[in-house]
């Protein structure tokens, strides 16, 4: 029988919940994911359609930056729980919990292949590692698509690894060909950047699986199959071909090759590897070292084999035109699965006073601090509800906007300003109010503040030091 944790899993809850709820209680998040929001939202009101998306009749009124699955589950969440900003924080809620699972789960299928039964117990671990890295609750609190790509990248491994331990074929080709599945809806979440999983079998058969090459060429060839016979069928609709090549000319051949933030990415990859080594570090050096020697030699297969599933999923990113390290998210998983394989085998070799600590029943002192620290948390989340705590300047002034002119109205915008990708994305997203560059037709004009009146316009009187709302004079 697996023996619980219970301490540590409260630890990582309240963790978990400081680093993500009070940020989510309040209104503000980066730009794209104000835009993925805003998209969402209109495909549940009937504006686009699922192949043809739409986020305002000045800025992308066809989006096709992205493939479209993330826009059509979280559509959901909005015809749902309607158009309130935390509707799409309920969205990566959900989608997060969803992701611990699925690493419990891939956890409790490695240590089982392995048969290091001992190791069930520590499913914890791995989530620590994960909680902990850096940009690890930007991703989820900024409504990244990395998030639901995450998802299906882990269900579709696991899935595979299912195949590969199947002794009938029909249950092999069965959860293969759910894994195919679950690879074109992770292609369908983020694109070619999904594509790592396809290796799943090559890298897991030898290692955890322990299967022979036979069985590890068929889990191989009937995912990749499965994959190319999905994409086909979904390329044979013109509305779906249409959108995805629109994207992969746009977004995947116009930004591949060699980018000069190339080592930006690998440092950024380093760094979040470091955070998780230090944990192992901290944990070594509570265990002592009097432990026997050769306790890393059971999980050496698993942990590669997560370790090179973790390179798979972040080494291709420095071959693209990519910024930020929240492209990262979904090898992080990965990478704290092997991580964890380690800590854990440490720990369950470390003695009997580390398993008495891990395993007794949480005193009085310890229940009251979880009480008190659980308390505050929920006080810090409701007291931020409502709460603007980013570009609150554009929120004071578009409320006005909105105030002046009503929602769902369309407002010229001098050319200077297009590029204010935050002007048009809160617009949107709170406001419903599109920005068209020089709209000769429109009422209203938005405008720089020092900017000379355009003829035709007089000041309506709503202006802060950064722009301003003219109305057409005559």
């Amino acid at each position: 029988m697996t023996r619980l944790h219970p301490r540590p899993l409260v630890g990582i809850v309240l963790l978990a919940a400081f680093l993500l709820l009070p940020s989510m209680a309040s209104v503000g998040m980066f730009m794209d994911g104000t835009i993925y929001a805003s998209i969402s939202r209109n495909l549940a009101e009937g504006l686009g359609s699922p192949w043809a998306l739409h986020f305002s009749d000045g800025l992308f009124p066809v989006f096709r930056e992205h493939p479209p699955l993330v826009f059509w589950l979280q559509s959901l969440f909005f015809r749902a729980l309607g158009d309130g900003y935390l509707t799409e924080r309920a969205y990566d809620l959900v989608v997060m919990l969803t992701t611990a699972v699925l690493m419990i789960a891939l956890w409790r299928r490695l240590v089982a292949a392995c048969r290091l039964d001992s190791l069930a117990g520590y499913w914890w671990l791995p989530l620590l590692l994960w909680v902990v890295v850096p940009k690890w609750s930007w991703t989820y609190r900024n409504n990244m698509l990395e998030s639901t790509l995450t998802v299906f990248c882990l269900a579709a491994v696991l899935l595979a690894l299912a195949g590969l331990r199947s002794a009938d074929t029909r249950r092999l080709i069965l959860c293969t060909g759910t894994a195919a599945l679950a690879t074109l809806l992770a292609f369908l979440a983020k694109g070619p950047v999904a594509l790592f999983v396809l290796a799943a079998p090559l890298l897991l058969g030898p290692a955890v699986a322990r299967v022979d090459w036979r069985r590890i060429a068929l889990v191989t060839a009937t995912l990749v199959v499965g994959f190319a016979a999905l994409l086909g069928l979904v390329l044979a609709w013109p509305e779906a071909r249409e959108m995805l090549a629109a994207y992969w000319h746009k977004q995947v051949l116009g930004r591949s090759g060699v980018s000069v933030n190339d080592a930006g990415m690998l440092v950024e990859l380093v760094k979040k590897l470091a955070v998780m080594s230090a944990v192992l570090l901290g944990l070594r050096a509570w265990t002592g070292r009097g432990q026997p020697g050769g306790w890393l030699r059971p999980v050496r297969g698993p942990v590669l084999a997560m370790l090179a599933l973790g390179l798979a999923a972040s080494l291709p990113l420095m071959l693209g035109d990519l910024d930020s390290a929240h492209y990262l998210g979904p090898s992080l998983p990965f990478f704290a699965l092997g991580l964890g394989l380690v800590g854990a085998a440490m720990l369950d070799q470390a003695g009997e006073r580390v398993r008495a600590v891990l395993e007794a029943r949480p005193r009085i002192v310890f229940s009251v601090c979880a009480g008190v620290a659980a308390v505050a948390i929920l006080a810090m989340t409701l007291g931020r509800l409502g709460e603007v705590r980013r570009n609150d300047d554009y929120h004071a002034f578009l409320a006005q906007v909105a105030d002046r002119t009503g929602q769902r109205a369309a407002l010229s915008i001098d050319p200077g300003l297009y590029d204010d990708w935050y002007l048009h994305a809160i617009a949107q997203r709170h406001y419903r109010l599109s920005l068209v560059v020089d709209d000769a037709d429109a009422e209203w004009r938005l405008a720089a503040a020092a900017s000379a009146p355009v003829a035709g316009y007089r000041e309506s009187g709503v202006r802060n030091e950064h722009w301003t709302l003219r109305v057409r004079a005559d």
